[in-house]
């Protein structure tokens, strides 16, 4: 769980305060202060190393007076940033040696780009520069170049691969492999596209019980089976009772697939279905910071993802207090402050309900839904953890007084509504789920859900009337 959720620079006369929020549920860190005299407090250790590591990492260009930490609308301590003695990061610094647990070596070859290259090994041309500490593009064939391992997420078949040394390579059994990626047969092609699940699915899956387990079992075997339906979106107890819950939640699971029985009880037929929607439920992005990463039903962000620099816009809210929603991604609330400071000059007046929401926080939102609607019905009006835009930081919910501050499609027929669609993109922004856009989103209308992807393509997107689906051609 992250300490330190966002930050916010208030600007005022004597010089810029910094404001770091912290994480609602660490209430325990506020005794991490002890009062040694008025507006002076002396940080434990571990938490000063936190927050210099966060503004060290996030501090923009601007001379800082005061350090403000915040639990909610809580002030708890007022520090003079000369204090914190924090010293400015390198720019660009995104990977090194120390954060790679395995990298590859590559020699560059005649044709070759750092692009080619990164799209190959499924890495970003930053985290290869990073690692290589280069400060162009420029390579040249005979150049070694560290690659960042990743032990997941897609691998571009190349020439002399095969599924034998691609599942020794990943440690991943042929059979997982070939579920994954839906293969019959064991032949693959040069440039063909693998997904490669990651250690927490297949340990899942690896685990997952043989024989029958049905009402009143118990036992570690029913535990593994509860924490393979908690991973595709239920909220059971982990607690190895097969009780009424449990059952009811199998029963959900098997009601979803013609060739189960819906009676409740795991046997290998529902082991076997259990293993495959493990493998084949959603796939992790590679490239999670990117402004076009794209999130839905079928691509999914890591649940240790956190963005960075996230702030809260200087926007109007229809609540006071603070609050994690208010936060998005830098660059994203700076656009949207001005596509607010627009709408307001044109006598539109709009507020911002709900940005940034945490994979936990998601989790409990669905998962909630799911226990009480089943998980196909939930699925239709909520995303499960790890699947929802607003985890990346660069959605926000807008809302306005005409529909009582609350989501709705009438939002749409209003004047705000009809202002945002015309207009949004002329800030980085899109109407993520349009109307009759279903079939490709996977969502309904949304008229209030704006997606912050950069101007480029939020002009193309929306002059063509593309979904971002249609638009990365996914």
């Amino acid at each position: 769980m992250n300490l330190i959720l966002g930050h916010k620079i208030v600007k005022t006369k004597e010089g810029n305060i910094y404001i770091l929020f912290l994480n609602q549920q660490l209430n325990e860190f506020a005794e991490e202060f002890n009062e040694v005299g008025k507006n002076n407090y002396k940080l434990e250790e571990n938490l000063q190393n936190q927050i210099k590591k966060y503004i060290n990492k996030n501090l923009p260009d601007l001379k800082i007076k005061t350090v403000n930490i915040m639990i909610g609308s809580l002030l708890i301590a007022s520090i003079p940033f000369a204090n914190l003695n924090v010293v400015k990061a390198e720019k660009n610094s995104l990977i090194n040696e120390s954060q790679v647990k395995s990298f590859i070596t590559y020699t560059v070859k005649k044709g070759d780009t750092l692009f080619k290259i990164a799209n190959r090994y499924n890495v970003t041309v930053n985290e290869i520069k990073s690692l290589n500490k280069l400060n162009t593009t420029y390579i040249y064939p005979g150049d070694k170049l560290k690659i960042p391992r990743k032990n997941y997420g897609f691998y571009n078949v190349v020439k002399g691969d095969t599924l034998y040394k691609i599942s020794r390579l990943f440690n991943i059994s042929i059979a997982n492999l070939k579920i994954t990626n839906n293969l019959e047969k064991n032949t693959i092609f040069t440039r063909q596209r693998l997904y490669i699940p990651d250690k927490n699915t297949l340990s899942l899956v690896n685990d997952l019980p043989k024989g029958i387990l049905n009402f009143q079992s118990k036992g570690i075997d029913v535990l593994k089976v509860q924490k393979a339906l908690n991973s595709l979106g239920y909220g059971l107890n982990e607690d190895g009772n097969y009780n009424q819950t449990t059952k009811k939640i199998i029963t959900d699971f098997q009601s979803q697939y013609k060739n189960l029985v819906n009676d409740g009880i795991y046997g290998p037929n529902t082991k076997k279905t259990l293993k495959k929607a493990l493998l084949t439920d959603h796939f992790i992005v590679s490239n999670p910071r990117d402004v076009l990463v794209l999130v839905n039903k079928n691509y999914s962000l890591d649940s240790t993802y956190f963005p960075e620099n996230l702030i809260v816009p200087n926007v109007l809210f229809p609540f006071k207090e603070y609050h994690q929603k208010k936060l998005m991604r830098q660059d994203a609330a700076y656009a949207l402050e001005k596509l607010f400071k627009k709408a307001e000059s044109e006598g539109v007046k709009l507020y911002a309900l709900s940005g940034f929401r945490s994979f936990d926080r998601q989790r409990v939102i669905f998962s909630s839904k799911a226990m009480r609607m089943g998980i196909k019905k939930a699925n239709e009006y909520s995303a499960k953890p790890g699947e929802s835009e607003h985890q990346t930081g660069l959605s926000m919910d807008v809302t306005s007084k005409s529909v009582n501050f609350g989501l709705s499609q009438y939002f749409g027929e209003t004047k705000e509504g009809k202002w945002l669609k015309k207009n949004a993109y002329k800030f980085g922004f899109i109407i993520r789920y349009q109307r009759g856009k279903k079939h490709i989103t996977g969502y309904n209308y949304e008229p209030w859900h704006i997606r912050y992807v950069g101007k480029g393509p939020a002009r193309i997107i929306t002059n063509n009337n593309l979904t971002l689906e249609e638009y990365l051609k996914k």
